[in-house]
Order: C-alpha cells, then sequence, then structure tokens
C-alpha cells in the first residue's frame, strides 16, 4: 500500500507548485553525460597489460583473426572511438601484438613495449558505468544417436528450408546490413516458430529435419545456448552439431526465468543446479523452455583438428581467448585485454575459488544475449571443467582494446 502513497505525493507537490503564491517551478538540473563507451586512455593511465596464459594460444587466435580480417573488403573501415579503422590495421596489431606477447616474458617490459607502438581504449557498457560485464560459454559434451531410441528423444534440427533471412538492405540503403528472419504464411511474411511451437507444440516434427537426439531436455537447452557441442555417439565416435542458423528470436535466460519464479537464487543458479531442476520438476517443463523464443537450427560435421567450434568469424575458437562481443560497439578480430576476477574449477567443474585474471583475447564471436558495448562473453572450451567456469563467470571487470599507433604521414 506504501506505493500507492506515491503518485498522490507527487501529484500533490505538482499541485502545489502551480498555485498562485506556491514556489517557482524550477528547470530540473540535467543528468551527468554518461561517460564515453570507447576512450582513449593516456600513456600515463595504461593498467599493467599482465597476460596470465602462455604465448602459443595467442598466437594461434591472432593467426585466425588476420584469417578473418583477410577476407573482407579492404576498403571497409569501423568507427573506434571517432577513429575510422581499416582491416588492415587490424591485422597489423594482431600480428604484432602476439609476436610482443611471445619476445616478452616481463609484464612491466611489454606494457613499455606495447606503450611505443599503440594506443589502449577502455570500453565499458551502459549498465556498467566504467567498467565491463563478463559472462562465459562453452563447448558442451553430449551423449547422443543418430536415431531415435528410448533412450534418445530429443531431436536437433537442421535450418528449415522455410526458415528465409531477408536482407533489409534491398529496401532502403539506409537498412544496409541490417535483416530479418521469417517464414512465409498465406503470402505473408511472419516471425519464424519460436521454442514454444517447436519443442512443445511440434511445428517441425515429420518434416525429416532432426539430426540427431538427445538423453534430456536440458541437454537440448545447453547446446542450444551454447551454439555448438559435440555428440558422442553410441558407438564412442564423436561428431560436431555446428551452428547453422536461429530463429532470430529475442533470447531470453532459463536460468533467470527460474530466478524470477522465486526458485532459485540468482548465486544458486549453476549448470548443475539448473539441469536437476528441470529433472526434478517435469510438470513445469514446457513453461519453463518456452521462457526463452529463440531456437537454434544445426549442421553436422566431422570433428575438427583441435575440437573447437566456429565463431561468427567462420574460424575455430581458442579457449581462454576467444570472445563473443557486441559488433555494433567492437569489430570482430580486434585485440582486446580483460580484466576481471574469474571463476576456477577443477577438472571435474567444481569451484575453488575466483582468481584475478588478466589476458589478452580476441573478439571473434557473437551472442544473441551479448547486447551493448562492455558486454564480453568468454570462451573456454569443452569438457567438464569448461562446463563448470561457463555457469560461473557473471563479473564485472575491466575491457581494453589495443590498435596500432598510426605511422608518421609522409604525404
Amino acid at each position: 500500500m506504501k506505493r500507492a502513497l506515491y503518485p498522490i505525493l507527487a501529484a500533490a507537490s505538482l499541485c502545489a507548485c502551480l498555485t498562485p503564491g506556491g514556489p517557482t517551478p524550477r528547470s530540473p538540473k540535467a543528468p551527468d553525460a554518461p561517460p564515453p563507451a570507447v576512450r582513449w586512455v593516456p600513456p600515463e593511465e595504461w593498467p599493467l597489460l599482465k597476460d596470465d596464459l602462455p604465448p602459443e594460444p595467442l598466437a594461434k587466435a591472432a593467426g585466425r583473426a588476420v584469417a578473418y580480417l583477410k577476407t573482407l573488403d579492404q576498403g571497409k573501415t569501423f568507427q573506434v572511438a571517432g577513429r575510422s579503422v581499416g582491416p588492415q590495421l587490424l591485422i597489423d596489431t594482431a600480428q604484432d601484438l602476439a609476436r610482443l606477447r611471445a619476445e616478452t616474458a616481463s609484464p612491466e617490459e611489454l606494457t613499455a613495449r606495447l606503450k611505443d607502438g599503440f594506443d589502449l581504449y577502455s570500453i565499458s557498457g551502459a549498465s556498467q558505468p566504467g567498467g565491463a560485464f563478463f559472462s562465459s560459454y562453452y563447448q558442451p559434451v553430449l551423449k547422443a544417436s543418430l536415431v531415435k531410441t528410448d533412450r534418445f528423444q530429443y531431436p536437433l534440427y537442421k535450418r528449415p528450408p522455410d526458415l528465409v533471412e531477408a536482407p533489409l538492405g534491398l529496401f532502403n540503403p539506409k537498412w544496409k546490413g541490417e535483416s530479418v528472419v521469417g517464414r512465409m504464411d498465406g503470402g505473408r511474411f511472419v516471425p519464424y516458430f519460436d521454442r514454444r511451437d517447436i519443442d512443445v507444440r511440434k511445428a517441425l516434427e515429420g518434416r525429416n529435419l532432426e539430426l540427431a537426439w538427445l538423453e534430456t531436455q536440458f541437454d537440448r537447452l545447453d547446446i542450444h545456448i551454447e551454439g555448438s557441442g559435440l555428440l558422442e555417439l553410441p558407438d564412442g565416435s564423436l561428431k560436431m552439431a555446428r551452428f547453422a542458423a536461429t530463429n532470430a528470436l529475442p533470447y531470453r535466460s532459463v536460468g533467470l526465468s527460474v530466478v524470477g519464479a522465486g526458485a532459485m537464487t540468482r548465486e544458486q543458479i549453476t549448470h548443475e543446479t539448473l539441469r536437476q531442476y528441470l529433472a526434478d520438476h517435469p510438470e513445469g517443463e514446457a513453461w519453463l523452455i518456452s521462457q526463452n523464443p529463440r531456437y537454434t537450427f544445426f549442421e553436422l560435421v566431422d570433428v575438427p583438428a583441435d575440437g573447437e567450434p566456429n565463431g561468427s568469424t567462420g574460424q575455430p575458437l581458442t579457449a581462454g581467448r576467444s570472445i563473443a562481443i557486441d559488433t555494433k560497439s567492437t569489430p570482430l578480430g580486434a585485440a582486446v585485454l580483460l580484466k576481471l576476477d574469474m571463476a576456477q574449477t577443477d577438472e571435474q567443474g567444481r569451484l575453488l575459488g575466483k582468481a584475478p585474471t588478466s589476458r589478452f583475447a580476441f573478439c571473434q564471436d557473437e551472442g544473441g544475449a551479448i547486447k551493448g558495448p562492455g558486454r564480453v562473453d568468454i570462451y573456454v572450451g569443452h569438457g567438464p571443467q569448461a562446463a563448470g567456469v561457463a555457469s560461473k563467470v557473471w563479473d564485472a571487470g575491466e575491457l581494453y582494446l589495443l590498435l596500432k599507433k598510426l605511422p608518421p604521414r609522409r604525404q
């Protein structure tokens, strides 16, 4: 009831201001302008650029970033803090950063050498002023079958032929690069089926779209959220279910839906507690899975040599060195430094604690829930240890972008 008094008191105050003889209304003070999302950092303000992982995975991630950047139109530019940046500058940044990291063991010496040839930019988000916010993702390894059995009842679907992506730039140049996804229904273009339609109402059943079958509903949710997975078949062989498309509907966290329903706190949500909750409450399964309308479609491929999935760049991700970002604020292929207190787990995925983490990485992926500057999803690999980390990273920290300085003008 107290909440109902606030609009009444506000209205009374407003009437007093408008009554003759009452106080003269004043214009409210304008709120302070938010700090810029991307800010150049003067050399005297640089943090220590420490890298807590071996240099070899960084060189691998850098090579993959370069391979992607070389596929771009070299006349393309990205805006970084008001500065136009071409793919070649990102290539030079990746190559020189990997070289300097391999040559330099001391963080102090590495920071000094990077100051000589690089600019540093801090990136922060509106939801985390002055800083960044981190989560983590991984590639699940799941028991599966290529045929439906009593044990394996939950299908993964390939991309349906009626799922259409319409590039909006064809209709208006101002929408270049934007698209909508849907299907044709009686001459109308409508949104594609959501998760309730597909998994509860069986909208795709009987269309020969099944690629493989999983053991549990949670396994299916897990691989949909992560975007790819390794499937362990009954004969012991492995296949990769690789991302093919989504229905492009909004992503909503099933875990946060459980929190919103009052069943668990945010601190209690882990990979295993969410799995157990779904197993313990089969009567609520249809409601729970329907909270996330986004649906992922896959393709089955042989497992690549290092077992890692491709990111949005079309290049394999590198555990601990690849991140997903919002490409509207940070370009794919960019080199960054992450700083946060990050979960550490044992080989079984059990939490050991959190440790200060500082490392270089490359922007090589996107995610449905990764929106805005300063929002980062760290790829941590596959297996139980990675699964444990992925469900326990939900932390504020710092994010910096590195760019090679432009050479002196000669013309």
